[in-house]
């Protein structure tokens, strides 16, 4: 009897165990089953979130499953990369990270995630910096604008996405190449950023071209240069920092990663649909419509961005102060 009786509990040990390794198996293989969240670490209406939502519409079609932009903005965006590293590596939340503050916030202070807390899927955006003030602004271009920076040291205002983040870096990039002193004023995001440029509340501003291009397209604002290697193809007549003689190449990369641990399996599964989505006309034609440069790299081409970007920020920072 005691033979049979641990016969029978053998066997029940050994279907339990059968049971949770094919449930585990299943978990992933029925992977979606519900709604994937997209952390976007900035407000509704700025250039990151735009392009995310853009994304995400052509994605869901592929994917088969609703995919949600979360806005979880705050602290230039440190709020919402911790909470993309911290969740959850099963594939229903995954997120948008800027370059260079993704890299550069770590850099700056101590934050609540670290570089290597995310998995790379794939980049979408390469949004190019301009540097913009008001269409009715004195300054029509950017020899007048540097003239009158040098002639009244710290008197022009330039408005950024936070002290540290991307547009902060091309202003005080550019301040120290032109050998000029201006005054930061950081806020939240791009949208903030843009709204105190728009209401006078300061002179100017370093954007990305798809956040100013149909403001500038409807006049309400003036892009003085771009921080390209040639000049915007729908601006022609704007000049380049670096024909005026700036070596300055500055811009944001807007990629799309999973938190540490995700497994390659659903990480290949989301490059591959989130590929397709890219790849759409439908999407083609939407980023279009919204100024969006949209620039595809691989799980690894975007790995080695985000490395030469820890080491172009670690150089730069010898030169320029970014604490405030």
């Amino acid at each position: 009897m005691k033979k049979k009786l641990a016969l029978v509990l053998s066997i029940l040990m050994l279907i339990s165990v059968l049971a949770a390794c094919s449930s585990g198996g299943d978990k992933e293989a029925d992977y979606p089953n519900k709604p994937i969240e997209v952390i976007v670490a900035y407000k509704a209406g700025g250039g990151t979130d735009v392009g995310a939502r853009i994304l995400a519409a052509e994605a869901e079609k592929v994917i088969g499953q609703p995919v949600v932009i979360v806005n979880r903005e705050g602290s230039d965006g440190e709020m919402g990369y911790t909470a993309l590293a911290q969740a959850k590596p099963d594939g229903y939340t995954i997120g948008f990270i800027n370059l260079p503050t993704f890299v550069s916030l770590t850099l700056e202070r101590d934050t609540k995630y670290k570089i290597d807390d995310i998995t790379p899927i794939l980049n979408h955006v390469y949004d190019a910096g301009v540097l913009v003030v008001q269409a009715s602004s004195e300054w029509q271009t950017l020899d007048d604008f540097i003239e009158y920076a040098k002639a009244n040291p710290g008197e022009i205002t330039i408005s950024n996405n936070g002290a540290g983040a991307s547009n902060h870096i091309g202003a005080a990039h550019f301040e120290h190449e032109a050998g000029i002193e201006v005054t930061h004023v950081p806020f939240g995001g791009s949208t903030d950023m843009l709204a105190a440029l728009r209401g006078g509340h300061v002179n100017a501003t370093v954007a990305k071209i798809s956040e100013v291009a149909a403001l500038a397209e409807a006049n309400e604002l003036r892009i003085l240069a771009s921080y390209t290697e040639d000049r915007l193809e729908n601006f022609p007549d704007v000049p380049t920092m670096k024909e005026k003689g700036y070596d300055i190449l500055f811009g944001s990369a807007r990629a799309l990663v999973a938190p540490k641990d995700t497994p390659q399996e659903i990480v290949d599964f989301l490059h591959d649909k989130f590929k397709e989505a890219l790849e759409s006309d439908a999407h083609m034609e939407n980023a279009k419509d919204k100024d969006l440069p949209i620039m595809y790299m691989s799980p690894d081409e975007l790995s080695a961005y985000i490395e030469n970007t820890e080491v172009y920020l670690k150089e730069i920072s010898n030169i320029l102060d970014l604490s405030n």
